[in-house]
């Protein structure tokens, strides 16, 4: 019944079977060599007659039983009580640290055990409440960066990535104010940025190979500096006392594969991370700078695929996808959008006769005259061959043709350099507008457009022709009072 009874409580199957036998053995063992040894020592020291008969010795062995006995039900109450509460309290907090894993709210339901004393019951205490730290530490970095990397992985746009990366690291720091660098080529451009009020200051790109950025990047370690000793006066922060400028100034590095793909600048209060932070911020910059990389060469190549090799401004797969972009707007907000088509008179003849090269320089030239003479805003293509395309927003018929004739006295009146010579470059041009023509998508306004100019090439070329909704007619030369831009 003893010992059942024992078996039946919450104690370690270790305990139960292994040192809580052992330890009953010992105390009996001990009791017993106890009561075998009193009648030897009453006989010696007492000189005691009855110390040798079996009713003396049967009472000794009795009372060394009942000692050991004793011993065990002090060990019980002091000891394997207090090892007992330990284990319970170790399951608890097992239970805790696992149901976290899935659920990381139970973090918060830990509780640690009581260290009550110094001996090693206390200390294997301890050293288990640092045992459920560190587990909690662990699990708490993988939800943080858990969650980090699905909100990643859902996009890679460059924008909301390098967003999220510095908003992320900026948690982490306690920061309210950041920017983030991205490595694109040989120097870093600037990426995101938030809580910054002279924000117009950032430099749009900083070398990676000096200053600062060398230091932060070559050790791939976070590093502190403080802003004013360094010249980075810019990083002011505003607060409803005024504002101020940070004490200190967090780098952060974003390394993929041993390699800087950006770097990270927030302002924070403190010049030094706690244990939990620093151990955050490492998984986040390690594990979130491939996604910042995937981010970088997603927009590499959509700009390859949006750029025309040769002259550098859009092909005509994306000049069309924001022409429709474009008309929706303007359908959806009620104002106009025009559409010019631009023609190089003679090129196949140009070509004859001065050769592709030749060809090539001046499709190059046209594109960069055309590129630096439009409004912001407006959208210039090559349509296809010596064929371009300018899509102007919010522009009217009337503002439609003398922006086409303006291109066209540019054009005309700037000579393009092929080597020792002199290549006089002339365009037809042809204008449409929405609402005047009566289209219903992008590409309708573009055949009528193709319409005024193939109305300018038949009417001698070197000229425009605006179509007015039901019939194109030529534009008479406008008086030009601003100097050509030279090709």
């Amino acid at each position: 019944m003893f010992w059942k009874r024992w078996a039946s409580r919450d104690r370690a199957p270790r305990l139960r079977r292994g040192s809580f036998r052992d330890l009953l053995l010992s105390m009996l063992t001990f009791g017993t060599v106890v009561g075998v040894a009193t009648p030897l020592v009453a006989k010696q020291l007492l000189h005691m007659e009855q110390a040798l008969t079996i009713r003396f010795g049967v009472i000794s062995v009795s009372m060394g039983l009942l000692l050991g006995c004793v011993n065990f039900k002090l060990f019980e109450a002091l000891v394997l009580g207090r090892i007992a509460k330990v284990v319970r309290g170790m399951r608890a907090i097992s239970r805790s640290v696992a149901g976290a894993a899935d659920d990381p709210e139970e973090l918060s339901k830990i509780r640690k055990l009581d260290v009550t004393s110094d001996d090693p019951i206390g200390q294997a205490a301890a050293v288990f409440n640092d045992m459920a730290d560190s587990i909690s530490r662990r699990i708490a970095v993988e939800s943080r960066t858990r969650k980090l990397l699905a909100e990643l992985s859902a996009n890679v746009e460059l924008e909301p990535v390098s967003r999220q990366i510095l908003e992320a690291v900026a948690s982490v720091c306690g920061a309210k104010a950041g920017v983030l660098y991205g490595d694109t080529g040989q120097r870093l451009d600037l990426l995101a940025s938030f809580g910054i009020d002279r924000a117009k200051d950032l430099p749009g790109r900083i070398d990676a190979t000096q200053g600062l950025a060398e230091r932060a990047l070559m050790t791939g370690g976070l590093l502190f500096v403080c802003p004013e000793r360094e010249g980075l006066e810019w990083i002011q922060l505003s607060t409803p006392l005024g504002g101020f400028h940070p004490t200190s100034l967090a780098l952060v590095p974003l390394m993929a594969e041993q390699r800087p793909v950006g770097l990270a600048a927030v302002a924070c209060v403190e010049d030094e991370l706690s244990e939990r932070q620093r151990l955050l911020l490492d998984a986040i910059r390690m594990q979130a700078a491939p996604y910042l990389h995937t981010a970088i060469l997603h927009k590499k190549l959509r700009e390859l695929a949006a750029v025309d090799e040769l002259t550098r401004i859009l092909n005509r797969r994306f000049g069309v996808r924001r022409l429709d972009e474009e008309f929706s707007r303007s359908v959806r907000h009620g104002v106009p959008v025009s559409v010019i088509m631009m023609d190089i008179d003679r090129f196949k003849a140009l070509n004859d006769t001065f050769g592709h090269d030749a060809g090539d320089v001046v499709l190059t030239a046209v594109a960069s005259s055309l590129e630096s003479n439009v409004r912001s805003g407006d959208v210039v293509c090559r349509y296809g061959g010596d064929e371009f395309m300018i899509v102007a927003p919010g522009m009217g018929v009337n503002d439609a043709a003398a922006a086409a004739e303006r291109f066209r006295r540019i054009i005309e009146t700037s000579p393009v350099r092929w080597g020792d010579q002199s290549l006089h470059v002339t365009v037809s041009c042809g204008a449409a507008s929405w609402p005047v023509v009566r289209a219903s998508s992008g590409e309708e306004i573009v055949t009528a457009a193709d319409e005024a100019l193939y109305h300018a090439k038949e009417s001698g070329r070197n000229c425009v022709s605006v179509h007015q909704g039901d019939k194109v007619t030529p534009l008479p030369p406008i008086a030009e009072n601003a100097e050509p831009v030279s090709l």
